[in-house]
C-alpha cells in the first residue's frame, strides 16, 4: 500500500506499508478529485497535524470478496467522505477525510463497510466523484423556502453551482448562474440553464433585474471560493428574500465581508451550508434518475505519481483546472 503524506510545505511524503485490513474490508482506489481544502492541506495552511494524507472525494474497486456485507470483488463504490456516515447530526459531526482523519490519497485503503458507498451500475464512477457536490447542493436548495418559478441567482464560477443550478430547474425554479469564468457559463448552458450572467461583461445587478423583471431574486447562492464579492448577498436578493453561503466543507472558507445593515434593511435571511452528510445517500439516488450532467467536469486526469505536480499546479492557480482528477 502506498500513501501519498502531506508534510505541510507544499511536499508528499510516500510511505509504503504491508495490508492489515482485519475486519476492514481492502479497496484498490480508482478516482480521485483534489479539492481546495485538499490544496489546502497541501499547502499547510489548515491547523491541523501533520503529516496527513489529503483527499475525501473518491471511488474503489473491491479488493475481496465479502459476501456477509454482500460486497462483491470487483464491485466499483464511492468512499463516504464523512468519518462517521452513520452519525446524522450534520453540525457538529461534519468532520472529513483528508482533514480530521487521513484521506483516500492513496493505492489500497482498508475501510470500516460503513464508509463504502455502491452506487447504481447506470452511474459512471465519473458522475459518482462529485456525489458529495450534489449532496451539498440539496442541503442549499433544502434550507431555502424554494417553490415553482422561484429566481435564484447562484454567484460563483465552481461545479457546486453549476449542480444547484441543474437542481433548480428540476425543482422547476429559474436558476441565474452568475461567474466571472466562461468555462463554468458554458457548462451551466450545457446542462440547461438558460440564465447565465457574466461578471466581466455585463452590469449584474441591471442584467438580473431585466432577467426577473424587475423583482430580483427570491433566493441566492453565494459559494465561499476566493475572490467572491459576499456583497451579491444584499444586491441580488429581493427583500423578504434569503441567501445561502455554500461550502464543500467548513475546514477552509475565505473571509467574507458584507454590508450588515443592507442585509438587515431588506429583511433578508442569511444561512451557511459546509456539508452535504445528511443528504448523501439522497444524493447517489438522485444520480441513479440521470437528471443531473457531468458532461466536461473533468479537463485534467493525473496518473497517481504525478501527485506531487499536480498539486503543486493547483497551489499556484486553483481555478487551473475545473476538476483534475487522479486515476490510479
Amino acid at each position: 500500500m502506498k500513501s501519498y503524506y502531506a508534510t505541510g510545505d507544499r511536499m508528499f511524503k510516500t510511505v509504503e506499508s504491508e495490508s492489515t485490513a482485519g475486519e476492514l474490508v481492502r479497496l484498490k482506489l480508482s478516482l480521485i478529485y483534489p479539492t481546495l481544502a485538499d490544496v489546502a492541506v497541501f499547502e499547510g495552511k489548515l491547523g491541523i497535524d501533520y503529516p496527513r494524507i489529503p483527499c475525501r472525494l473518491a471511488t474503489a474497486v473491491l479488493s475481496e470478496d465479502r459476501e456477509e456485507l454482500g460486497l462483491k470483488l470487483g464491485s466499483r463504490v464511492l468512499l463516504n467522505p464523512y468519518v462517521d456516515p452513520s452519525s446524522e447530526d450534520d453540525v457538529g459531526d461534519g468532520r472529513i477525510y483528508g482533514v480530521d482523519e487521513d484521506g483516500f490519497l492513496r493505492d489500497f485503503i482498508a475501510v470500516n463497510a460503513d464508509s463504502i458507498v455502491p452506487f447504481p451500475e447506470n452511474v459512471k464512477e465519473e458522475e459518482a466523484l462529485f456525489a458529495d457536490i450534489v449532496a451539498v447542493a440539496l442541503r442549499v436548495l433544502g434550507t431555502s423556502r424554494l417553490q415553482k418559478g422561484d429566481y435564484v441567482a447562484i454567484v460563483g464560477g465552481s461545479l457546486l453551482g453549476v449542480v444547484v443550478a441543474q437542481l433548480a430547474l428540476y425543482y422547476q425554479a429559474i436558476p441565474v448562474l452568475i461567474s466571472s469564468d466562461e468555462r463554468y457559463l458554458k457548462l451551466a448552458e450545457g446542462c440547461g440553464v438558460y440564465y447565465t450572467v457574466d461578471e466581466l461583461r455585463d452590469n449584474v445587478t441591471q442584467k438580473l433585474m431585466s432577467i426577473t423583471g424587475g423583482r430580483m431574486a427570491d433566493h441566492t447562492v453565494l459559494h465561499a471560493v476566493p475572490n467572491i464579492a459576499p456583497n451579491f448577498i444584499h444586491m441580488l436578493t429581493a427583500s423578504g428574500g434569503d441567501c445561502v453561503i455554500a461550502g464543500l466543507n467548513g475546514s477552509y472558507l475565505p473571509k467574507l465581508e458584507a454590508d450588515i445593515s443592507a442585509i438587515a434593511a431588506k429583511n433578508l435571511t442569511v444561512k451557511g451550508v459546509t456539508n452535504g452528510k445528511s443528504e448523501f445517500n439522497a444524493a447517489i439516488n438522485l444520480l441513479a434518475q440521470k437528471i443531473l450532467k457531468f458532461d466536461g467536469f473533468i479537463d485534467k486526469t493525473v496518473p497517481l505519481a504525478d501527485v506531487q505536480k499536480l498539486f503543486e499546479e493547483l497551489g499556484s492557480d486553483t481555478q487551473r483546472y475545473v476538476a483534475a482528477v487522479v486515476k490510479v
